[in-house]
């Protein structure tokens, strides 16, 4: 499952993030003047960033940085696939983070939630189980108030049951890790250097990277192949759960003749309220507190940060652009540029960004190569890769093989 929030519900944020500078400010304001920035300061801190830059995204400045000299780790900036290749493997380069967003997991075929088929489009707010009119009209003027914490600490039901499908299917791994997480994968597996992927997804598809340690793994938004409970947070056994939720809870498609007509909630093993949840962060709720406590360290003297499939438009996932070193090489692996309002410049005086624009797979498929490690994805075409990413391996592959013995051939003639 792909990322759910896009910033239209803010989740509460680390109530000591880096912002007291906000605090200072206040006393140089009076009247109507101090209840505004009372405004724009608390702002910031529900985002998770600085107030000069939400002023400058209010504003459409360019992000304020500090102007004095920076030593970047390279003698020119890397602007092509080959040459980021090059810098990743160099000396010079020696801690990587990694940023991801839905644009990750798009070629695992998972159903997104803001597309115009996807669950809020084809929600069925008819069937859902409400306790109150009110409830349905909550959810029919916005769908995305289904997976509200509130809401789902009232009435559990309608969260489960519009999350039905993508809860067994990922108990059942309907959906495979896409060649953007077999990156990441041998990123750790051949380097040693990456210090964290920090991903918005929800899916839990990295945990099918067997070679990535979890503990090299942030779920800034939660993950789909867990569960808790919402009230005393009491992690639960996941495939308990996952039965419950096929015994328990309605089917909306009416396409599983097994489901039960009627929702009943499913009770915490520990406080017996029926507050069981996928170990998603619901709108209105915190975000796992792993994210704030390994944040500050991770960010320091980082060499090289890769964004993937992100619109950047989400905090405090987003604050990784501005927080790593000012040295750092960002480079973006997209559609389309993005970034732009937190400071990154994707133009021919840019000295530190780089955008690879075009499709994700291919993008990080051309960087595999380019490091030597397209032979050990081989092993994935049996079956652990998503169809089309299995084809676009298998082709390069079959490239890649013809031009060696093409080589070998044209060696030997010469030998």
């Amino acid at each position: 499952m792909i990322d759910p929030s896009d910033g239209s519900r803010n989740n509460d944020e680390d109530p000591n993030n880096d912002n007291n500078d906000n605090e200072e400010d206040e006393e140089s304001f009076d009247g109507d003047e101090t209840v505004l920035f009372q405004l724009l300061a608390e702002a910031a801190r529900s985002q998770g960033i600085p107030l000069s830059l939400l002023m400058a995204q209010i504003h459409g400045y360019p992000v304020e940085e500090d102007t004095g000299p920076v030593e970047y780790p390279f003698d020119n900036l890397p602007r092509t696939i080959p040459e980021v290749a090059e810098f990743l493997l160099s000396d010079k380069c020696r801690r990587i983070l990694v940023l991801a967003g839905a644009g990750m997991s798009v070629a695992s075929g998972i159903p997104d939630f803001r597309s115009s088929d996807g669950l809020y489009a084809t929600l069925q707010v008819s069937r859902l189980t409400c306790t109150s009119q009110e409830q349905r009209e909550m959810i029919r003027e916005d769908p995305s108030a289904a997976l509200d914490q509130p809401l789902f600490l009232e009435n559990p039901l309608p969260c489960l049951e519009s999350q039905r499908e993508f809860i067994l299917g990922t108990h059942a791994r309907r959906w495979k890790a896409t060649l953007a997480h077999r990156f990441v994968e041998l990123l750790h597996e051949k380097t040693g250097k990456l210090v964290r992927l920090y991903t918005q997804n929800i899916d839990g598809l990295e945990d099918q990277c067997t070679n990535l340690p979890p503990d090299k793994v942030i779920c800034v938004h939660g993950s789909m192949d867990r569960a808790e409970c919402a009230r005393c947070e009491t992690a639960q056994d996941f495939d308990q759960f996952c039965r419950s939720v096929e015994t328990q809870i309605k089917d909306l498609s009416l396409q599983d003749s097994s489901a039960p007509a009627i929702s009943t909630p499913i009770l915490c093993e520990n406080c017996h309220t029926p507050s069981v949840k996928p170990a998603i962060v619901l709108f209105r709720s915190s975000l796992p507190k792993i994210f704030f406590e390994k944040v500050p360290d991770d960010v320091k003297d980082i060499d090289l940060l890769i964004v993937v499939g992100t619109s950047l438009k989400v905090a405090p996932a987003n604050s990784l652009v501005w927080r790593v070193p000012r040295s750092a090489l960002r480079v973006l692996v997209n559609r389309e540029p993005v970034g732009e309002h937190l400071g990154m410049d994707f133009g021919e005086e840019s000295e530190r960004d780089v955008f690879a624009e075009g499709d994700i797979e291919t993008s990080l498929l051309d960087l595999i190569e380019e490091l030597g490690w397209l032979g050990d994805l081989r092993g994935l075409l049996d079956g652990d890769l998503p169809e089309s990413s299995a084809e676009l391996l298998r082709a390069r592959l079959d490239t890649a093989q013809g031009a060696a013995m093409a080589n070998q051939t044209e060696a030997q003639a010469f030998g």
